[in-house]
C-alpha cells in the first residue's frame, strides 16, 4: 500500500480552481465536488484534473498517473 502522507493535499472547491486557473503552487492536491474526489496534479505546472468515485483512487492516480482511468 501506498504511503501518501505530505504528498497528497485536500483543498477547497475555490483554492483548486485557482490551482487549475494559475498553475500555482505545484503540487498533487485533491478537492470534493458533489460526491466525486477531483485530482489535480500540478507537480509540472499543468494542473492535470480526473475525477474519481472513491479517495483511494484519487490518490493512487495522483501518485501514479500512469494508472489507466476507468
Amino acid at each position: 500500500m501506498m504511503n501518501y502522507n505530505g504528498k497528497v493535499k485536500k483543498v477547497g472547491y475555490e483554492y483548486a480552481e485557482g490551482i487549475i486557473d494559475t498553475r500555482k503552487p505545484l503540487g498533487l492536491f485533491y478537492t470534493i465536488i458533489a460526491g466525486m474526489y477531483i485530482g489535480i496534479d500540478n507537480s509540472t505546472g499543468e494542473a492535470w484534473t480526473e475525477s474519481f468515485p472513491d479517495l483511494r483512487k484519487c490518490k493512487e492516480w495522483l501518485c501514479n498517473r500512469n494508472i489507466e482511468v476507468t
